[in-house]
């Protein structure tokens, strides 16, 4: 789960302002819990252009790799259908970053100014950073 929080903490850090101001360095990502120094570490010496919002969830597949041969996932099916929920998490990643990425024509945010950034920190934007704080608190109880 904390992979899962972490990838949403870092495409929310793209896409929102409010979420970026919280965090604004990935030292404010460490310091919060959702990523540790070791892992700050291998996710720096990734050199990459583009955003590295898909790197918890290599993480994730190895460490689900490594339980399965361990026998902490008892068989294949089970193994599958993580790996399934976590590509189709990390899907809806892509397609958020995607919806941020691509700007929307001019005649549209006339007719709703909230188009243009829905995730930044006005009344009607979407609570990203309320986002964040429920998934870390439901994390922390199943821990």
């Amino acid at each position: 789960m904390r992979y899962v929080n972490l990838t949403s903490l870092l495409i929310f850090r793209s896409v929102s302002t409010a979420v970026y101001k919280r965090f604004p360095t990935m030292d404010h990502v460490v310091e919060a819990g959702f990523m540790t120094a070791d892992e700050r570490k291998l996710f720096d010496h990734l050199k990459s252009p583009h955003l590295k919002y898909w790197v918890p969830f290599i993480w994730f597949g190895n460490l689900a790799a490594k339980a399965r041969k361990e026998g902490r996932i008892r068989d294949s099916v089970d193994l599958q259908s993580l790996m399934t929920e976590m590509n189709r998490y990390r899907s809806w990643c892509s397609l958020l970053f995607g919806y941020d990425w691509v700007g929307i024509p001019l005649v549209y945010t006339q007719v709703a100014e909230q188009l243009i950034n829905p995730f930044g920190e006005d009344d009607d934007d979407f609570e990203t950073n309320w986002c964040i704080d429920r998934n870390l608190q439901q994390w922390m109880k199943c821990t």
